[in-house]
């Protein structure tokens, strides 16, 4: 991920805790549980980008705690977003929280594709070592694989009665806007899935797969995303 010198932070978003496209869903059940979890939730209010849109991420948690982002790449690399260089105070008094807090940006950048984003809130801090200007999103893990096993060893090492919570979601960073196609190109596109029977979470995202409603966001095709208007908002991903 590239990054931009002085108070510009090049980001391209998300880390893949779940059922999402490219193959690469983490592997929660991995995780211990927690007694007195910190219910979190992280999203967005749109949910597709392009390269240079700029970035807001939102964040809640059910009560203070120490917010930790993860940022998982379409190339597989895993990125701490949460605390950074530019802003290290991830201890969060207040129900909702966003990003950037502070003189940065995040702006949509390669690669492109399907990312997902993690929040970890814990009532402790996580022993991270600060990150340094020069690498202000430093790498976590070179896989989700990896990034799991560091989280459940950082776990283990700590007060059994520490309470924690996750929370994820997805969008696409695409390259170009598909209103570039070619003079006279046509894109017909199947008939859009009906509205989910259910409620969902802000930054949740539904689709429809083999006859059955699926978690996340599909490699190409229609899906529904539930916003922070407490509404649905249909939307097609594009194949980069």
């Amino acid at each position: 991920m590239s990054r931009r010198i002085a108070l510009l932070a090049v980001v391209g978003i998300v880390l893949a805790f779940g059922t999402a496209a490219l193959g690469q869903a983490f592997p929660l059940g991995l995780l211990p549980t927690s007694d007195e979890p910190v219910d979190a939730y992280v999203w967005t209010m749109e949910s597709l980008f392009y390269v240079g849109d700029p970035i807001v991420i939102h964040l809640r948690v059910s009560r203070p705690a120490f917010v930790y982002l993860f940022d998982l790449q379409p190339d597989g690399i895993v990125r701490l977003l949460f605390p950074n260089a530019f802003s290290s105070n991830n201890f969060v008094a207040s129900a909702s929280h966003q990003l950037p807090d502070g003189s940065y940006d995040l702006i949509a950048s390669p690669p492109t594709g399907i990312e997902e984003l993690l929040v970890f809130a814990s009532t402790v801090p996580l022993p991270f070592p600060p990150a340094a200007p020069t690498d202000p999103f430093p790498v976590f893990a070179g896989n989700p694989e990896e990034a799991i096993d560091t989280l459940v060893g950082l776990l283990a090492s700590m007060d059994p009665t520490l309470s924690w919570g996750v929370g994820w979601t997805a969008i696409q960073i695409e390259a170009t806007a598909k209103d570039e196609e070619e003079p006279g190109a046509t894109m017909i596109l199947p008939v859009p899935p009906p509205l989910p029977p259910f409620v969902s979470f802000p930054g949740d995202a539904w689709h429809r797969a083999h006859g059955s409603w699926a978690y996340g966001v599909p490699a190409a095709g229609w899906y529904w995303y539930h916003g922070l208007d407490n509404r649905w908002h249909l939307c097609w991903a594009f194949v980069g």
